[in-house]
């Protein structure tokens, strides 16, 4: 699990883009979700205009830290889940 605070971050452009495309990419092959945390309403249009959210999914793109670390949260659970009921 990574959860990429981006609080600070005021714009985004295509080579940010790409370079955070690519994290998602290698995190996805490795099996490792990525959660964006804090993303302004600037960098949100961005995203949303590169077509980013077909990426990540827009539910792991998240307005504040708090609601991140609850994405992470219920993440987990369902791996526990899935994990516990295939040992049965």
């Amino acid at each position: 699990m990574r959860i990429i605070r981006m609080r600070r971050v005021p714009f985004i452009d295509s080579t940010g883009i790409h370079n955070l495309t690519n994290l998602c990419r290698r995190s996805q092959k490795e099996k490792i979700t990525v959660i964006l945390s804090g993303v302004n309403p600037k960098v949100h249009a961005t995203l949303v205009q590169a077509d980013f959210y077909t990426l990540l999914g827009e539910e792991n793109i998240c307005p504040h830290i708090n609601v991140a670390l609850e994405r992470a949260k219920e993440i987990l659970e369902k791996k526990k889940v899935r994990k516990s009921s295939a040992k049965h």
